[in-house]
């Protein structure tokens, strides 16, 4: 939708997911560092701990995407009818983007459930859906003015940093470096829908209006999108410091080991030390807590 609350919507779906995905990268990293902790290992999704009962079973955040995208997909069809014909190709675009990101939302609960497909899908899927929205976003801007090609130019250089970080995460779950940076672009880029909404669409008539000619205010744009950077670098940080504030504050620091090499699983017949580098083992993170606590003198 070429409004306000259409790109208001995007940046919400990029921003919550972001924030969530920060949340528990830096959960399962402090976890690694404490002695006998799981080794770290990126995700696609994650799962949601406060729910209960057979509720921790479901893949929410699948069905949060497919519902997202579903609605965003509803609304850009609607709003692309005029006197009973298609008439903003724009809206299909923005469809034709929320379609991808809904279909990695279904993959990820096939895999969630364990259908027999093949390893790694849903790292192919999400950054297939990254790759449809660069390039529906490359040739959206045909005809516009300077100001709005600028603001979707920077958009794309989010949207194609995300890209690369979906391929590297895929190679390198181990590292939760390369994990946090595909969700710093992601925050980015949801940020940045909502400041192209302000700019383009400003919800709020004759307060701040741009003028979409004027090359000093452009330049402000380029600053703009380095103070979303920042902003978004900080948050992350501060994020990941409050829960590592939490995290080591309730963990005996005699139990935290950096160095530490050796991944914990249960068995039948007793416990079993796995190689770290057997990163294979899906092990549920709840159940290895409990078990790790039995473990610490």
């Amino acid at each position: 939708m070429g409004n306000f609350g259409g790109h208001a919507l995007p940046g919400s779906f990029f921003l919550v997911f972001s924030m969530w995905w920060t949340y528990h990268i830096f959960c399962r990293y402090y976890r690694s560092l404490v002695k006998g902790g799981l080794p770290f290992k990126g995700a696609v999704t994650y799962p949601c701990t406060c729910l209960c009962g057979r509720l921790k079973t479901w893949e929410v955040e699948g069905a949060v995407l497919i519902f997202f995208t579903t609605v965003g997909f509803t609304l850009e069809i609607i709003t692309a009818f005029k006197d009973g014909k298609f008439t903003y190709y724009g809206n299909g675009q923005h469809a034709t983007m929320f379609f991808f990101f809904g279909l990695s939302g279904v993959i990820d609960i096939l895999v969630h459930h364990r259908f027999p497909l093949p390893k790694n899908i849903e790292y192919v899927t999400m950054t297939l859906a990254f790759l449809i929205e660069g390039l529906l976003f490359k040739f959206h801007l045909h005809g516009r003015d300077e100001m709005d090609v600028l603001l979707h130019t920077l958009l794309l250089y989010a949207v194609f940093g995300t890209l690369l970080c979906c391929l590297l995460e895929m190679k390198f779950r181990q590292s939760a470096m390369v994990s946090l940076a595909r969700t710093f672009f992601v925050a980015l880029q949801g940020s940045w829908f909502w400041q192209i909404g302000f700019v383009l669409y400003n919800p709020f008539e004759g307060h701040g209006d741009w003028d979409h000619d004027n090359h000093d205010q452009m330049m402000v744009i380029t600053m703009m999108f380095a103070w979303h950077i920042a902003a978004i670098l900080l948050l992350m940080l501060a994020v990941g410091g409050v829960i590592g504030w939490a995290f080591f504050r309730k963990t005996d620091q005699t139990s935290y080991d950096p160095m530490n090499l050796q991944l914990i699983k249960r068995h039948a017949n007793g416990q079993t030390v796995i190689n770290l580098h057997d990163t294979d083992s899906e092990i549920d993170f709840e159940e290895f807590s409990q078990t790790r606590e039995s473990l610490i003198p």
